[in-house]
């Protein structure tokens, strides 16, 4: 196989992880909906169901959308399932970290979350 395959276009690198980071984040605030609301943190919350259902919808998005970012950057002919669902992961993932920035960084809770964490005993500011 010729190494020169698999040279690495850095524009194009970075528009995917610019798209990764995008999308990260618009899952995330379309999955705050339901994660935040009352009923969720009441009763799903410590089930860990959430990154399941962060993955699937991560999944609907960059299949319905033909996003594979392997095959973006690696300069693949066809996108492949396995190059969705390592894409779909890593958004998935990076979504996860920004549901970690929104609550730890910048302190931003929704009210259910600032009031289970207030009934466990935890610090809430």
């Amino acid at each position: 196989m010729d190494p020169a395959l698999f040279r690495i276009d850095w524009e194009v690198l970075a528009e995917v992880l610019t798209i990764i980071i995008v999308l990260s984040f618009f899952v995330e605030r379309a999955l705050s909906i339901v994660f935040e609301h009352r009923l969720f943190i009441r009763l799903l919350d410590e089930k860990g169901i959430k990154e399941p259902l962060s993955l699937l919808a991560s999944l609907a998005v960059v299949k319905y959308w033909n996003f594979d970012a392997l095959s973006i950057v690696l300069n693949a002919d066809k996108t492949s399932w396995l190059g969705y669902i390592i894409t779909a992961a890593i958004i998935s993932g990076g979504s996860k970290a920004s549901i970690k920035l929104f609550h730890d960084v910048l302190n931003t809770k929704s009210t259910a979350l600032r009031a289970k964490l207030q009934v466990k005993g935890k610090v809430v500011s």
